[in-house]
């Protein structure tokens, strides 16, 4: 079955890929007209625009279970007058999972085709083997991606198999004269290399890297990590911040359309805890869920049918003593 094709033109939603027909989304997109809407309807189109963007591969529940009210942001220098744009920061809390990382770092075309590469077990964090894309990186860790993953994800050509095996290759075509010669220097190579420990650089296994088109619009590195790309590894330095006149999320959409998503999520956010105070205090006992608070016995929960004289004399008690005489 073929999968959902994502990149609609007549939809015109942006995704963090670099697919040719997104950049084309990109080239002659326009903000959503919001005049002479309501609030919610604004909200819900900024929701909608700023949402394919940001953490396209999640489902709305799993955002909203992971969103975060509190915006990070911090002051250069007192000199820097230029107000901080918090507002852009309302999807920050995306940015320090695993797979979003590495699309950032520039070893996968799209957010999928990077949480493809974790869930297949090309990713490695701090020398361990990671097959979750939800993983939230804390700062300091280290993330190393299989090479040849990451050239076949990044590259347009189709030929990238090692040198060496392209070498064999054509010294089976050469003379027969300098064949067991050249056969001989390649396999004492190799020998000396494995023996030592030390295996073919990316240089010297990698035969030719092209850049897919249209990579220059998207070919950047948040201040927030350091790759390297000789060992296609980045360390996730810290959490993205906001500065004066200035944020660290990449995003498209101007800072009013960020707001207005963000208002639709902190609302929704407190509408759910809202929900969840009022079951809470249905709950009789409020400690039922502790096993070592003593509930009482059943007879307190369970309604007595009363009589109308026994309510009666219950809500006017009489007094049951006589009355002493007064001499």
């Amino acid at each position: 079955m073929k999968g959902k094709f994502r990149f609609s033109l007549k939809r015109g939603l942006l995704r963090p890929s670099w697919n040719k027909y997104n950049i084309y989304n990109i080239a002659r997109k326009q903000l959503p007209a919001l005049n002479n809407r309501t609030l919610y309807q604004k909200k819900w189109n900024a929701k909608k625009e700023t949402r394919s963007y940001h953490g396209p591969q999640l489902r709305e529940y799993q955002l909203k279970n992971a969103f975060r009210p509190k915006l990070e942001g911090v002051i250069s220098s007192l000199d820097n007058k230029l107000p901080i744009p918090f507002m852009n920061q309302t999807y920050a809390f995306l940015e320090s999972r695993l797979d979003m990382s590495i699309h950032r770092a520039l070893f996968a075309s799209s957010a999928l085709q990077a949480r493809q590469l974790v869930l297949h077990g090309k990713v490695h964090v701090n020398g361990k083997p990671e097959r979750r894309a939800y993983r939230q990186l804390l700062p300091g860790d280290l993330v190393t991606v299989d090479q040849k993953s990451v050239m076949n994800c990044v590259s347009a050509s189709s030929n990238n198999t090692p040198s060496i095996q392209d070498g064999k290759q054509t010294e089976q075509v050469s003379s027969k004269d300098g064949e067991n010669e050249k056969k001989k220097d390649n396999d004492d190579d190799l020998f000396e290399q494995t023996s030592n420990g030390k295996l073919p650089s990316i240089n010297e296994t990698i035969s030719n890297f092209v850049p897919k088109p249209f990579m220059s619009l998207m070919a950047f590195i948040p201040a927030y990590l350091e790759v390297c790309f000789r060992t296609c590894s980045f360390v996730y330095v810290r959490d993205p911040v906001a500065r004066p006149g200035l944020t660290e999320v990449p995003s498209p959409f101007p800072e009013d359309l960020h707001a207005l998503a963000y208002t639709y999520y902190i609302r929704s956010r407190n509408m759910r805890q809202g929900a969840a105070r009022c079951q809470a205090r249905r709950l009789i006992p409020q400690k039922v869920r502790d096993a070592s608070f003593y509930q009482g016995p059943p007879e307190l929960y369970k309604k007595r049918n009363v009589s109308p004289k026994e309510a009666f004399s219950h809500r006017y008690p009489v007094r049951q003593g006589k009355l002493t005489k007064l001499v």
